[in-house]
């Protein structure tokens, strides 16, 4: 049976349920630009993917419909990007945590595909742990900035043992983002686009700061050239492992 809850009848959430799949992963991503050559919903793409491994690693786990937009304004100068404000991303969170409980989820996974969501996510399960906590529901987070560079680290360091490591300190569009797609909507990735992205050091609040565009006129951070999809399998899979362990 699939563990996508939205594949999913409401009886056979409950027979789920009752069978001990009692955690609910809530994976959150973006619609935004992705460079010329990836469209804007690849952070969602791998939300899916990365999410959809940590339910099958987890065993005990279901994994909700990925939420997006995110918080992306600093890709708004790029045309086709969406973004909501931090309160209402959390609020939406809030709410999808707030949804399930009552079913008998017991532990909550949050987790996001896009480095943009990361402080905003913290926000969200501080808040959960407060409210829900007390009721004896589990709230786990892989969020704030260290895990936004462990995020970045796992997949960097994928990409790296098929020989194709990034010089740059934020990813985006890059070669473990493309290879990931090419992976999962290998026909949405416009190969003949590549272009190399800003590379070297970056600031991640100049950037946060100054918009993506300012930092890369195409919007890629990285250098997407050497993609493929055995890459993209290897990105998922390291990332996943590296979020499941944190969350056992």
């Amino acid at each position: 049976m699939s563990l996508l809850l939205e594949e999913l009848s409401w009886t056979d959430v409950q027979r789920l349920i009752e069978g001990g799949k009692r955690t609910a992963i809530v994976m959150t991503a973006s619609m935004e630009q992705h460079g010329p050559h990836l469209p804007t919903m690849t952070d969602t793409a791998i939300g899916y993917a990365v999410g959809l491994r940590v339910a099958e690693k987890l065993g005990d786990a279901l994994l909700a419909p990925v939420i997006r937009p995110g918080c992306s304004d600093h890709h708004l100068a790029f045309p086709g990007t969406l973004s909501i404000p931090e309160p209402v991303f959390i609020e939406t969170v809030v709410g999808c945590v707030r949804s399930l409980v009552p079913h008998g989820f017991t532990r909550f996974v949050l987790l996001s595909s896009h480095g943009g969501n990361f402080a905003a996510l913290e926000k969200a399960a501080n808040g959960l742990r407060a409210e829900f906590g007390p009721k004896g529901v589990t709230i786990v987070d892989f969020a704030g900035r260290e895990a936004l560079k462990e995020t970045m680290a796992a997949m960097i360091g994928a990409a790296a043992k098929f020989g194709r490591p990034q010089d740059v300190d934020a990813i985006h569009a890059d070669v473990t983002e493309t290879s990931v797609l090419l992976a999962r909507h290998g026909h949405l990735v416009k190969m003949d686009r590549l272009e190399i992205g800003k590379m070297g050091r970056i600031d991640l609040d100049e950037l946060l700061a100054k918009g993506l565009r300012a930092i890369t006129p195409n919007g890629i951070l990285g250098d997407p050239h050497g993609a493929t999809a055995e890459i993209g399998e290897a990105v998922v899979e390291a990332l996943a492992e590296r979020i499941a362990v944190a969350v056992r």
